[in-house]
């Protein structure tokens, strides 16, 4: 992603000053929280000093879900059944004619043929046209959530999650509501920005700039797509929050990992602690 050798060098230097790592802590108990990207590049690596800082401090860490879960064969299987077509009914008979043709132009754009993802439904096609995105722009590596799971794993520290695999997959089966054609019209839009936004995304990351990312690109999607803006951030926000505040009466420390947009905004992870009377401090 960086284009000169001179880039790289600054952001690396930069990291150990910076990141998208708070600790949240009340009462003498302290809980971590890190924001994540779920996938990134390899020049992305090493990670930002406070994650390791954060990592160490750790007794557990929680995750928004159980990564092995989602790398199983029956998570694919059942992601696949979830996400397809049944019944007969094909993905050109829930969208207009217009959202259609667009979705093909799009797709044929990248030498992807419409006709094999018939039986899809718009929430996988609109994980499709991300992640073949995220791949033209080189992001192959895995994220930072992926990398803290199997580290903690392997180092023998307890793990824990929000959302089981099986409660994601449903979520996102039901993103967007019965409004297929605003979920379509919503995943080309964000494909288009992709290669910008991503820029801006990594630089808000790594600086630990969360209200200049929500006006980079959270405020713009709350005003155009409210629903799912609601749905994919705020009401799961609100379902951890009393996880969170549980973790907080408690000696053992945890070092929650959630993606960074969930840590931007008025209605973020971070804002709803502070208002219910936690100190937060970027670590």
């Amino acid at each position: 992603m960086l284009k000169h050798l001179c880039w790289l060098f600054l952001f690396t230097c930069s990291w150990a000053y910076a990141a998208s790592v708070w600790q949240v802590s009340k009462a003498g108990n302290t809980v971590y929280i890190g924001g994540t990207l779920h996938i990134l590049s390899p020049e992305d690596f090493p990670l930002p000093n406070a994650y390791g800082i954060a990592y160490n401090q750790a007794d557990k860490l929680v995750f928004e879900t159980d990564i092995a879960g989602l790398n199983s064969p029956r998570f694919q299987q059942d992601s696949r059944a979830r996400l397809t077509y049944g019944d007969g009914t094909q993905l050109k008979d829930v969208l207009s004619n217009e959202t259609y043709q667009a979705l093909k132009a799009h797709l044929t754009a990248r030498q992807m043929d419409i006709t094999s993802m018939a039986n899809y439904t718009p929430a996988l096609i609109s994980i499709t046209l991300s992640f073949a995105e995220l791949r033209l722009l080189g992001l192959t590596s895995q994220g930072v959530d992926e990398f803290y799971y199997f580290k903690a794993m392997t180092d023998g520290k307890a793990l824990d999650w929000f959302e089981s695999p099986q409660q994601q997959l449903e979520f996102i089966a039901a993103l967007g509501g019965a409004d297929e054609d605003q979920m379509i019209r919503y995943a080309l839009d964000d494909v288009k920005q992709l290669p910008q936004a991503l820029g801006e995304l990594k630089k808000y990351w790594q600086s630990g700039d969360m209200e200049a990312l929500y006006q980079s690109q959270g405020k713009s999607f709350n005003d155009d797509f409210p629903e799912i803006y609601q749905q994919l951030l705020v009401q799961r926000n609100e379902n951890w929050l009393p996880a969170i505040e549980e973790m907080l009466t408690s000696a053992q420390t945890e070092f929650v990992l959630v993606g960074t947009m969930h840590l931007s905004g008025p209605d973020s992870v971070l804002d709803m602690l502070i208002k219910r009377g936690y100190s937060v401090q970027k670590l």
